[in-house]
């Protein structure tokens, strides 16, 4: 049976193993490919950000950050084995659980700034609507 969005991207929340994190990639590649998705991502960007989804793409950023201290900033998370990613995974979630208090204040702070860059990127989809 076909899964719906929101049950991909709670598979994307939790930690997953290799055949998982291939299985989701896969289906994820699958899908940015379709006209309606596309269509419909074209027009959420011109529609104001949802104060939960922002927090969503701040937590991520977060994540993400945390990751790229723990791998070092030489090192490019792209080109980590699949294997470590999964082991620097349980690691950023421990840490995550040990700053705490840290964390959720820099997902507030990136949570404004993320709003603000939705915004501008925004102006200039509608600006370039206009223009064409």
């Amino acid at each position: 049976m076909k899964k719906t969005y929101k049950e991909f991207s709670a598979e994307l929340d939790e930690t997953l193993g290799f055949a998982a994190r291939k299985a989701v990639g896969r289906r994820m590649k699958m899908m940015a490919r379709k006209g309606t998705v596309k269509m419909k991502k074209k027009l959420n960007m011109m529609r104001a950000l949802p104060i939960a989804k922002a927090r969503k793409r701040a937590m991520k950023w977060v994540r993400n950050w945390i990751k790229q201290r723990l791998v070092g900033k030489s090192k490019n998370l792209a080109d980590i084995s699949m294997g470590q990613k999964i082991a620097i995974d349980k690691k950023v979630d421990q840490k995550v659980k040990m700053m705490g208090s840290k964390v959720k204040a820099m997902v507030k702070k990136q949570t404004k700034l993320q709003i603000k860059k939705h915004k501008v990127r925004k102006k200039q989809m509608m600006d370039a609507r206009k223009g064409s």
